[in-house]
């Protein structure tokens, strides 16, 4: 029905905003003089970020590609970025900032808006033909089995027995750590891999505009 396909998409939205939220205080950081303070990079830097983290944790093998590491490391990059907040800014500032709480809401409330309603677009589109065919979609299907079925990384090669894949899917693991926070039903998107394909393509697309939208947004600023 079309409700557990939005309910899906709601899914992905609600740990997109909360992988934005936690490299926000990065963001604000790395673009201080930005009308939103890089929060509509906010996404793109967090799935940067805490998968190439994931990536050498599974590689060195100190912790698996689970949920939980997951959500680890995306507190880790949380707490790093607003650690400076505390250890070097006076408490004066810290309440100045809180009464611009009600400016950070609305420019927030109105990206995330843009976001989601670009999300939800191309979902419908995608919908009218969902199947993963041509080009290299099914070498793509095969490695995002592959890294959700694997707790280390290189993962195992789809196509050759009891190798490690030699070819970059540093995008693959991205979509795949979303995947993994996304369900709790492990059986669920181990079998449905296409799922995180088909929305991967969708977020690609999504962070496109959205970047696109805040560069011109700044250039006029």
């Amino acid at each position: 029905m079309w409700f557990d396909d939005l309910f899906i998409v709601l899914q992905w939205w609600s740990i997109l905003f909360l992988v934005g939220a936690c490299a926000f205080p990065l963001t604000k950081r790395l673009f201080p003089t930005w009308f939103d303070r890089g929060y509509f990079f906010a996404k793109a830097v967090g799935f940067a970020v805490v998968s190439y983290i994931i990536y050498i944790l599974g590689t060195l093998h100190i912790a698996p590609f689970t949920q939980q590491t997951v959500f680890f490391v995306m507190g880790i990059v949380f707490f790093v970025g607003i650690a400076p907040v505390f250890f070097h800014s006076s408490k004066q500032a810290i309440i100045q900032n809180k009464k611009r709480l009600l400016y950070w809401a609305n420019v927030i409330g109105m990206e995330e808006l843009c976001f989601f309603f670009l999300l939800l677009l191309w979902s419908w589109v995608k919908a009218h033909e969902p199947s993963i065919r041509g080009l290299e979609k099914f070498m793509d299907y095969g490695f995002m089995q592959s890294i959700l079925n694997t707790q280390y990384f290189p993962a195992m090669d789809m196509w050759w027995a009891g190798g490690y894949i030699n070819y970059y899917y540093f995008g693959h693991l991205v979509h795949a750590r979303h995947t993994v926070c996304s369900y709790s039903d492990h059986e669920f998107f181990y079998r449905r891999p296409d799922y995180s394909f088909k929305k991967g393509r969708f977020m690609v697309y999504c962070h496109s505009k959205r970047c696109a939208y805040v560069i011109s947004c700044h250039s006029c600023w």
